[in-house]
């Protein structure tokens, strides 16, 4: 609910403002305009767009739902702009999927394939890009695969290419809300990506914001969803919030402290966002960021805690310490309610038993009352509870790794026998065409059949 308007431009003296972020109204204006008026507010990136031979536009395209994926228009309008100033512009649109799932059929249950041919772009499928080693900082021990076409582009030819960040705005229920620092995520590929996809996910997404930066974000918040990122389908429509919004600007940190606000929160609040401002990486305080255009102020937070819609026989057993929402907890909740929603239904997996042991220090009554198959999913549970859960039950399945959903989607789909193409919204044939496909061009990703 939209209690006023405020806008925040002009302020002088000891309250000067350090950057601006354009945020538009799209009530008031079209999609296109106000793209088109959030870049122009920003001289250096229009230029950047305009002297620039490429042009890498990074998208959100992780799962098939309506409004979970930047949307079309933001797309198209972002594209038409650059090909305004240069019909020749090479233009990329890209993304890469979590574990669990494949960029290119996003990109086709999407639309957005046909999307980029229409408009003159070309899908950039990063999950089968060749890879090169990277670190995100000096003296960083942690190295970590990074598609080498970006590397080349966007890091060590940066002058010749522009990198355009268009994420969708969302909570998040690992990392809080997703907007344009967590969007970039989306660069590493599923493997390392999962290594700090666990308590040190606030810290990995900063780190990666200081390797690469955006020439502009520009954010798709027009309808924003609650208990996300990938809520089940037939959900999604109860969890949305009408925002109205397009909004942008060079500094991504300033542009998350702005999508902070629309969400109903404060930049302290959302740890990432903090940080980022600690490492000085950007403005993270509203009150140093001007406002071009009007600023609404909302009155609703949106939720960001998980809302799962279980039967009462898949349980989950936490220890008192180590339960980790930002990995193990959160990727599996996440997983078992696509596998459960999108895949079958509650009603129709009812008695279909599994349990998960997240986390560690368990009670013995805690392991002595489960009901098997069991799953003893991350380190913590693995090196806490294991052999004392080995020594009680003979169906046991052991994911002793952080962060991953692809090994959860395979034991969740086997022990609950749900079809995986029941998850997915193309046929068998056209998911083994886009997965060959895809394998022909060095994508490393198995299908769970």
């Amino acid at each position: 609910m939209v209690s006023q308007a405020k806008n925040y431009k002009g302020i002088t003296g000891k309250d000067k403002k350090v950057t601006m972020v354009a945020v538009r109204d799209i009530r008031a204006t079209s999609i296109e305009k106000a793209v088109s008026e959030i870049i122009e507010a920003f001289p250096e990136a229009r230029r950047k767009i305009s002297k620039s031979n490429n042009i890498f536009i990074k998208v959100n395209a992780v799962y098939f739902h309506p409004f979970l994926y930047t949307s079309p228009e933001l797309i198209t309008a972002v594209v038409n702009y650059a090909r305004s100033i240069d019909p020749g512009k090479k233009i990329f649109i890209m993304d890469n999927c979590s574990q669990g799932n494949f960029t290119r059929l996003c990109f086709h249950a999407t639309g957005l394939d046909k999307l980029a041919k229409i408009i003159g772009a070309k899908a950039l499928y990063l999950d089968e890009q060749k890879p090169v080693k990277i670190n995100f900082k000096p003296g960083m021990q942690e190295s970590y695969n990074f598609p080498a076409i970006l590397k080349q582009h966007l890091i060590d030819e940066r002058e010749n290419s522009c990198y355009i960040n268009l994420p969708v705005l969302k909570s998040h229920c690992q990392a809080q809300m997703t907007c344009g620092l967590k969007n970039q995520m989306g660069l590493v590929y599923a493997e390392d990506r999962a290594r700090r996809h666990n308590h040190l996910l606030h810290q990995h997404i900063v780190d990666i914001y200081s390797y690469i930066k955006p020439d502009i974000t520009i954010v798709d918040a027009q309808k924003v969803l609650e208990s996300g990122p990938m809520p089940a389908g037939r959900y999604v429509d109860s969890l949305l919030h009408d925002r109205n919004l397009i909004f942008g600007g060079p500094d991504t940190v300033a542009v998350d402290a702005v999508a902070a606000t629309v969400l109903g929160y404060s930049s302290d609040e959302v740890r990432h966002l903090a940080l980022a401002g600690d490492e000085g990486l950007g403005v993270a305080v509203l009150d140093q960021i001007a406002i071009d255009g009007e600023m609404p102020v909302f009155e609703d937070r949106v939720p960001w805690e998980f809302q799962t819609h279980f039967p009462t026989s898949i349980t989950f057993v936490k220890g008192i310490d180590g339960v980790c929402t930002e990995g193990c907890l959160g990727h599996a909740e996440q997983v078992l309610e696509l596998v459960v929603n999108d895949g079958s239904s509650p009603e129709m997996l009812e008695g279909r038993y599994l349990t998960f042991v997240t986390g560690k220090k368990f009670s013995d009554e805690q392991l002595g009352q489960m009901q098997e198959p069991i799953v003893v999913l991350g380190k913590c549970a693995c090196r806490d509870a294991l052999p004392r859960i080995k020594n009680i039950y003979s169906e046991v399945e052991v994911l002793d790794t952080c962060g991953r959903c692809d090994n959860i989607l395979n034991i969740a789909l086997k022990r609950l026998k749900v079809n995986p193409v029941n998850m997915t919204p193309v046929s068998l044939p056209r998911l083994l065409v886009l997965w060959l496909a895809g394998k022909a061009h060095g994508l490393k990703y198995n299908l769970p059949l």
